[in-house]
């Protein structure tokens, strides 16, 4: 902690734009009192207590070294539900909630590159072979005969293919996004029903003004990774961004999003969780069919929310909730609404 704030006190800033604001990326007022927060009024021990409340455990699959909360229910035969996050994020994304699904047998795994996990020599995972390394921490690590799935991006990701490749042990999926849909996308307009063709406006205009992230993340990430893993402001810059961006902001307290950059620069770990875009972008097989009951939860701040008849259509959807609040980051943001949500819709299939 001493050098992060030596560090965020040798900070040189660019210099401010006429105007400012979230339009062209970081804002130039946020950043500068989000760091002086973080060097002089952040506790970062407060967090550590918090989430030292929570039995935490390590174990080795497939060479690689994954990082889990395993809270069990105090009630007998408790479903196990596995909660996956994704980036910007981390375990984070679930802590508020840990409280709150008290009847289930929570297991939060960190994603290979997150935290305290780490990823193969070859330097990358996909969401298939993470699913596959999940399914064996439920059913060989844990010893889970079934269990509940649910994860929103990158998690949510893993979630389907779970779903997909696993359908004997996985007895329900929660989900709150299915990510990109290049299907609609890549459509003649004339093919689209109107809500299809409104998302397919908005994709594009998204991958246009947003979507560069994506490139630099899968093409050339080793290169940013330097910037992550030596600059306290440049990984703020980078990371807070997005969290403005991708949820209903106000939701979201400086302490949010210090906890997940805190995490990240004592981990080192900034530079190692992009790789995952790699992995998905160049390696990611097709998704199978499915017919897992299924649960989806719409927060109206998500990036993208793709049409629910589009949804409704491609997945075995049993339960579909339009949250009334929130956005990308889900149980972070709605702590309480999420919980509720996702119980109602384990209840309904158990």
């Amino acid at each position: 902690m001493e050098d992060l704030r030596q560090r965020i006190g040798r900070t040189r800033l660019p210099r401010a734009l006429e105007g400012g604001g979230w339009e062209l990326g970081m804002d130039d007022n946020y950043l500068p009192s989000l760091l002086a927060y973080w060097r002089d009024g952040y506790d970062w021990t407060r967090k550590e207590k918090e989430l030292n409340r929570y039995p935490q455990f390590t174990c080795e699959i497939d060479g690689l070294t994954i990082h889990f909360f395993h809270i069990r229910s105090t009630r007998g035969g408790a479903m196990p539900l596995l909660l996956t996050h994704g980036w910007p994020d981390s375990f984070l994304r679930y802590a508020k909630v840990f409280p709150l699904l008290s009847d289930f047998d929570l297991v939060v795994p960190s994603l290979p590159g997150f935290a305290f996990s780490t990823l193969p020599p070859k330097g990358f995972l996909n969401n298939a072979e993470v699913a596959g390394i999940w399914h064996r921490l439920m059913t060989e690590v844990l010893g889970y005969k079934a269990y509940v799935a649910a994860g929103g991006d990158m998690g949510g990701g893993v979630t389907r293919y779970l779903a997909a490749n696993y359908p004997q042990e996985v007895r329900g999926i929660h989900l709150t996004d299915v990510g990109f849909v290049r299907q609609l996308v890549e459509t003649p307009d004339e093919k689209l029903t109107p809500a299809e063709l409104s998302y397919k406006r908005r994709a594009n205009e998204w991958t246009r003004m947003e979507g560069a992230y994506i490139n630099i993340h899968s093409t050339k990430p080793q290169t940013l990774a330097y910037l992550l893993s030596d600059s306290p402001a440049g990984m703020a810059a980078w990371i807070t961004e997005k969290y403005h961006a991708w949820s209903e902001w106000p939701l979201l307290a400086m302490d949010d999003i210090l906890d997940c950059l805190t995490l990240y620069w004592m981990t080192n770990t900034a530079c190692t969780s992009i790789r995952a875009y790699h992995g998905n972008t160049f390696t990611l097989p097709p998704l199978g069919t499915f017919d897992v009951p299924t649960a989806f939860a719409a927060f109206p701040h998500d990036v993208l929310p793709a049409p629910q008849e589009w949804i409704e259509r491609n997945y075995p959807v049993i339960m579909f909730t339009e949250m009334p609040h929130g956005g990308h980051f889900t149980a972070l943001e709605q702590p309480e609404a999420f919980a509720e949500n996702i119980s109602q819709f384990i209840h309904a299939i158990s």
